[in-house]
């Protein structure tokens, strides 16, 4: 049934704990949605994994790194351009397009591997796999936009972020346990399957459009709003320190002896991240109050520095601050998305929401080659400082997003 966008209700963010999930539970369609929203985000945390462990089986493990980058880059490319094509056309028919292409991408990718075609055609196909990679996950938060007001939309951009950080645990797991127990090929068959249901369903809880909700502007390019650009600016500082802290802590690990606390270290990552979205979603009037970005993002930064300085201490001590410096990671990411939608244009929110994805891998690439060339020749120690200069850099500018964001409102 499709859901017609209603005219947000007047009011603040609650400051009861728990208001905010129990008005955002009221909204129409929230069971479906969360549902439907969950299993966006498993296909894209199993897809890495899954391409790793199938291309290192039959080519080398270099080559493997070679097409998951490339899938990356692909994606994240094409981010804006399916974005906007989704802002201008009928959803059902831009979503049935680019599943078409990304199952036969997909499909001629494995094939490749399997028959060992050149490394050549595995990257290009890795690369058109990934170009063609259906929005659905950055669609669902465009869902959430007409269906909520002051009160619950900063609580359903932190269930989003929270279920981003859940599916990112639990969808390697699946991943590596398929490939495992059942062949190299099964996770791309549940990864198909997935996302074939999310394209076919989400449609029909899409917002009705309405004159008003018509694109601005027929130019496709770097948004012209300031507030936004920095916005997009911070969100890339943002993710590339976040990145960089995955990539540095297994190298501390391996060099302190403590190789063992490798995946326990970025679980407890995770695991903070998952229960900070959730805090926020809790109490989302808890910020409401001045700039919820940049607090956030100064969160960010002393969880960062505290990481860095207890890297001097002991493996033990990064371990025990770890779900601390996770904290604000998943908040972080709600916010970002909550003014994302907020800032921009009338009838672009998909757009907009595809260039901060885009931003997101833009930054991941550019965090790891960083973090792990500082890492490699002056030491995890340094990295870690590094990175929370980074993320010091990325408080500064989300700081003056939203100030820009502000006067922007006032005009």
């Amino acid at each position: 049934m499709r859901t017609a966008s209603r005219t947000p209700l007047p009011g603040t963010p609650p400051h009861r704990l728990l208001a905010g999930y129990r008005d955002l539970a009221k909204v129409p369609g929230f069971w479906p949605i969360t549902a439907l929203g969950m299993a966006s985000k498993l296909p894209g945390s199993m897809l890495t994994l899954s391409l790793l462990l199938l291309v290192g089986r039959n080519h080398s493990y270099g080559t493997a790194g070679l097409a998951v980058s490339c899938l990356t880059v692909g994606q994240g490319l094409t981010a804006p351009a399916r974005g906007r094509l989704v802002d201008r056309h009928a959803p059902r028919v831009v979503l049935l397009g680019c599943l078409a292409g990304y199952l036969t991408a997909t499909t001629l990718l494995v094939l490749a591997v399997l028959r060992h075609e050149p490394t050549a055609v595995v990257l290009f196909l890795a690369a058109a796999s990934g170009a063609t990679v259906p929005p659905v996950a950055v669609m669902m938060r465009a869902v959430w936009q007409p269906l909520t007001d002051a009160r619950t939309r900063a609580t359903a951009m932190a269930v989003d972020s929270a279920m981003t950080g859940v599916a990112l645990i639990t969808g390697p797991v699946l991943a590596g346990w398929l490939s495992a127990s059942r062949s190299a090929t099964a996770p791309f068959v549940v990864i198909a399957a997935l996302t074939t249901c999310v394209v076919v369903l989400l449609p029909a809880f899409m917002p009705l459009r309405t004159d008003a909700d018509r694109p601005s502007g027929h130019r496709a390019g770097i948004p012209a709003s300031a507030p936004l650009r920095r916005l997009l600016a911070a969100n890339g500082l943002f993710v590339a320190a976040v990145i960089s802290i995955d990539v540095v802590l297994p190298v501390y690990a391996t060099e302190h002896g403590a190789a063992s606390y490798t995946g326990l270290y970025l679980a407890a990552l995770s695991v903070g991240s998952v229960l900070g979205s959730l805090l926020l979603g809790a109490l989302p009037a808890l910020l409401s109050r001045g700039s919820r970005l940049s607090v956030l993002l100064g969160v960010f930064t002393l969880g960062a520095g505290t990481l860095a300085a207890a890297a001097w201490v002991s493996p033990t001590a990064v371990m025990v601050v770890c779900p601390l410096a996770g904290l604000a990671i998943g908040a972080t990411f709600g916010a970002v998305r909550t003014i994302g939608g907020d800032l921009a244009p009338p009838g672009r929110v998909t757009e907009t929401m595809s260039w901060l994805s885009g931003l997101d891998m833009a930054g991941a690439a550019v965090g790891a080659a960083m973090s792990a060339q500082i890492a490699a020749t002056e030491g995890s120690r340094t990295a870690l400082v590094v990175v929370s200069a980074v993320a010091g850099l990325a408080a500064v500018t989300g700081r003056r997003a939203r100030a820009g964001a502000r006067a922007t409102a006032r005009e």
